[in-house]
């Protein structure tokens, strides 16, 4: 046994250094040249290295610098961090007290398995291990790997209970192990890494207490969020037409996966539906893929117990995948087997996707079949992102008056957005009578916008300002009439700019004698300098 040893601190650093520099298949071989007796020596020395002696294809000397990492050497051929540098590290841990447990240790430490800077205390004797299974590797299915990632990380979720943190190093050294695969099944690998993790994460919110389940739900949804892009965007990255069988058998275990959640009734942390909908929007470029998947899917309606599973997804992922298929129509009549509420949000995106290709006739099928669910709810919720589509096949198709009937139906909720659109389309006429229909007053609708039209069209606010001083004058007290003398001057400055004094003039006669036994009004208009 070494008489020297590396300190405690400076171990732990050196063997985290390992640990992000060595490739995987490295420590793997250096770990059997190990097993296999072929380290002849392995000793500190002074200046925090560690030297050994290994027998290959020839005797060659190691040298590992633990206090400069880069400075370690080997005299093999290979460049950089080698098998031999592996060996004679699990041999020095070796002969440190605790044998080749701790040698074992340190190895599955350095492949991921457990955290690098848990090392064992100097002059410390721990009680032998249980043998911890290999992971299945880059011959492995999704189903070995799952098995796998469930008996060695499935009760991290009990760490979970007031955050995911435990999660984090369990999913990077998940995705570790897989650093040295071939991409396309490298992204495999990781989405079911992910996917474990999201599954734990979900076992997790169900040991918190109701009082304060809802802040522990937007906590853990905030911490995974970096987790569940990432999913995205490996799933954005698959290449389904060029998978092998191998890859294909992957994928489609990650969608049992996803699909197993997504159609689950119970209370659900992450929105498992959108990851199942991503999965075959990418999925289904292999057409063989999707048609296995629908027919599935169109069985599962079938036959799928309305107890146990979630109708309303099974018809929203039925209706997508139609809709991948530009099969609208049965598209849509699947998603009005579907609660309205929870599919909305992507049934939008298909009709703004028309509107995008320029196809109307599916765009006004669209339309047409969310107004009238709109209709029948009229929230904030349904009635905002249904106006938003309005306006803006208003603004590509303004030849179709469907949809400014759509938004005029949808009124008092429509208010906000067709103000707002009237002006951008510089239709003032229709935008004053919007006002003048819920009874808005010129100072209630906004400066600028008064500014602007009186600028381009003051005749379109006249009637608006008309009506304001009726209302003002109905009061029947002095503040109301001081103020319709106010709104009097501004309407006749509109009366100069659309250059018709003389119509002015035959107002103010005519309001006069309407309101002559009003005489505190017929004082206001004199101070106001309105008659003389």
């Amino acid at each position: 046994m070494s008489e020297m040893r590396l300190s405690e601190k400076l171990h732990a650093a050196f063997e985290q250094q390992l640990k992000d520099q060595a490739m995987t298949v490295i420590l793997k071989r250096g770990w059997q040249y190990y097993i296999d007796g072929q380290v002849n020596s392995a000793n500190a020395g002074g200046h925090d290295n560690l030297y050994g002696v290994v027998q290959g294809s020839d005797l060659y000397a190691v040298i590992l610098d633990a206090g400069h990492f880069r400075y370690s050497s080997c005299t093999c051929p290979h460049q950089g961090f080698c098998k031999h540098m592996a060996a004679v590290y699990f041999q020095y841990c070796n002969e440190q007290e605790g044998g080749h447990v701790q040698a074992e240790k340190a190895y599955f430490r350095l492949l991921g398995l457990t955290s690098a800077s848990t090392l064992l205390k100097t002059h410390a004797v721990q009680p032998p291990v249980a043998e911890i299974a290999l992971d299945p590797g880059e011959q492995g299915s999704a189903a070995d790997w799952l098995e796998w990632m469930e008996a060695t990380h499935g009760e991290t979720w009990r760490k979970c209970r007031h955050s995911l943190h435990a999660l984090q190093p369990v999913l990077s050294s998940l995705k570790g192990l897989s650093k040295d695969w071939e991409k396309p099944r490298q992204r495999l690998h990781w989405g079911t890494a992910i996917l474990f993790v999201l599954e734990q994460a979900e076992r997790a919110i169900t040991t918190v207490d109701s009082f304060s389940r809802y802040y522990h739900e937007m906590s853990f949804i905030r911490m995974a969020e970096p987790w569940v892009e990432h999913l995205y965007t490996l799933i954005s990255e698959l290449a389904p037409k060029e998978m092998d069988a191998g890859e294909e058998a992957w994928a489609d275990t990650l969608v049992a996966t996803v699909k197993k959640r997504a159609s689950s009734m119970e209370q659900q942390l992450f929105e498992w539906g959108f990851m199942y909908l991503a999965l075959c929007e990418k999925l289904s470029e292999n057409r063989g893929w999707y048609e296995r998947e629908l027919s599935s899917m169109l069985r599962f309606a079938e036959n799928g117990d309305g107890d146990a599973e979630n109708t309303s997804f099974v018809h929203t992922a039925i209706g997508m995948m139609f809709y991948f298929d530009s099969r609208d129509e049965l598209a849509i009549r699947h998603f009005a087997l579907t609660s309205f509420d929870r599919s909305q949000r992507v049934i939008y995106p298909c009709a703004a996707q028309r509107m995008e290709e320029g196809k109307w006739e599916l765009v006004e099928r669209w339309m047409s079949f969310l107004f009238e669910h709109v209709y029948k709810v009229r929230n904030g919720r349904t009635v905002g992102p249904f106006l938003t589509l309005c306006r803006r096949a208003d603004q590509d198709r303004p030849d179709l008056p469907v949809w400014t009937d759509y938004m005029t139906q949808l009124l008092p909720h429509s208010y906000s957005e067709l103000s707002d659109h009237w002006l951008d389309r510089k239709r003032y006429e229709e935008w004053a009578d919007l006002q003048m229909l819920v009874g808005s007053r010129p100072e209630e609708v906004g400066a600028h916008a008064l500014r602007e039209i009186a600028k381009l069209a003051p005749g379109a606010l006249m009637p608006l300002y008309h009506q304001s001083v009726e209302a003002c004058i109905q009061t029947r007290n002095r503040q109301g009439y001081r103020m319709a003398v106010k709104q009097l001057k501004k309407l006749e400055r509109l009366y100069k700019a659309d250059k018709n004094a003389a119509r002015w003039d035959r107002y103010i006669d005519g309001l006069v004698r309407k309101h002559q036994r009003l005489r505190a009004f017929q004082e206001e208009l004199w101070k106001g300098k309105i008659v003389t």
